[in-house]
């Protein structure tokens, strides 16, 4: 198993990095802290007390922050706030683990919003910006929006109504963007790249309700431009992995680009509950496993938020096969999640049938973890025999923790395919 530390770990991006990557076989999760945040009490594996790192720290802080995480053999660094995405792609030189973060051109440009807008400006409609001359001068009319040029979670966006109101603004701050208003709907569309520059994955969610600027409701929609810009900012800049934009309806409907990011979106749990977890698939393709495909289920999902995540989904099924090895049981343990879903299907008088290669005496196996009544049927298949041959029933669901076997029950017959980090959308309140 490799070593992967999150830093900060305590952001929404650090806690969802860590429901997607928390049963994985392969890879041993650290939450990294410079300070108390909700990341300890998460993260089994924690280090404190980690040297603050900003937008403006230097090459000298990076190197102290390698030092502190020398002894805990870390392979693989997965930053989880957008400047620290910026300052480790500056200075990944300087840090031994792998590091999930894009080239630094690409890094910086997502950074910046007014360099996002002077790049793409040609090319994907941006919101107009304006200067306190154009406001002057042109007699712009009102109301407007401000920003930070840089910056992230809706800190420091503020509509403005009023001339006054602006000038106190800029007093404080003229490094502030002055923008055009847009009144219309927010979407964000979450996005991979794969490590040959093919977008493997581009879907788009409406951000029905937001809070402190964390989209807190969200659920899929479809529009033709997700494709058209995601497709245009692929070929412009050099993402790789997981990443995310952001798009808003101006009054008169034309969607207009708000932000691009190197990084997950927080709220891109809905992506992964559909099977797309993008952080594993970052750092699958950062530990050099390639990746060519993905595989997308296909049923309605709503993703509301109040400190925890909460699914609504539309799959009806009567019948559950199951893997038992590093599904059921990961690392010698039971996997509390998914016994918790077996146990909701016996309470909703679904079939429970256990398709396992396990070696050895499955039924012993069984009654060692006192589980020997769970399942309505066993099939211990051979090594080399294919699952998806064992499946009859239609209204059914596959769960198994081997991409081959879900990507083979997918295709030929058509079921939904659940992998462990990712049956969280089927548990009930």
């Amino acid at each position: 198993m490799k070593n992967i530390l999150v830093y900060p770990c305590g952001t929404e991006i650090g806690l969802e990095i860590h429901r997607a990557l928390k049963n994985s076989i392969h890879y041993n999760l650290y939450g990294g802290s410079s300070s108390y945040d909700h990341g300890r009490f998460v993260y089994r594996n924690h280090i404190d007390n980690l040297p603050f790192l900003t937008d403006y720290s230097t090459e000298k802080d990076v190197i102290e922050f390698n030092k502190k995480i020398e002894k805990y053999r870390i392979d693989i660094l997965y930053p989880a706030m957008d400047g620290i995405v910026t300052l480790f792609s500056k200075y990944k030189n300087c840090l031994t683990p792998t590091v999930i973060v894009p080239d630094y051109e690409t890094a910086k440009i997502t950074r910046s919003k007014r360099l996002t807008y002077e790049i793409f400006s040609n090319i994907i409609p941006v919101p107009k910006v304006y200067s306190m001359r154009d406001i002057y001068e042109k007699k712009i009319i009102f109301p407007l929006f401000v920003k930070p040029d840089v910056g992230q979670g809706a800190v420091g966006t503020k509509k403005v109504s009023t001339l006054e109101e602006l000038e106190n603004i800029k007093r404080d701050d003229d490094s502030q963007l002055i923008l055009e208003y847009l009144p219309g709907r927010e979407y964000t569309i979450d996005c991979f790249t794969n490590s040959e520059g093919e977008l493997l994955y581009c879907k788009g969610r409406d951000r029905k309700r937001i809070k402190n600027g964390i989209s807190v409701n969200t659920f899929f929609v479809e529009r033709q431009e997700f494709k058209e810009y995601a497709n245009i900012i692929n070929r412009t800049i050099k993402q790789k992995g997981g990443w995310f934009f952001q798009l808003k309806e101006a009054e008169n409907g034309e969607l207009k680009l708000l932000e691009i990011a190197s990084r997950i979106a927080g709220t891109s749990a809905l992506t992964r509950n559909i099977g797309v977890n993008l952080p594993l698939l970052s750092v699958n393709i950062f530990n050099r496993i390639p990746c060519n495909d993905v595989i997308i289920n296909d049923f309605d999902i709503e993703l509301d938020r109040a400190l925890e995540n909460k699914y609504r989904v539309n799959i009806e099924y009567d019948t559950v096969y199951i893997d038992f090895d590093d599904t059921v049981i990961i690392n010698n343990k039971i996997n509390l999640e998914v016994i918790k879903f077996l146990y909701q299907c016996i309470n909703n008088g679904k079939k429970i049938i256990l398709l396992t290669k396990h070696d050895g005496n499955v039924i012993e196996k069984l009654k060692s973890y006192r589980m020997n009544d769970v399942f309505d049927q066993v099939i211990h298949l051979g090594r080399n025999e294919k699952k998806v041959n064992y499946i009859e029933s239609k209204n059914a669901i596959f769960i198994d923790d081997s991409y081959g076997e879900r990507y083979d029950v997918k295709n030929k017959l058509g079921i939904n395919v659940f992998d462990v980090n990712n049956i969280e959308c089927l548990l009930e309140e």
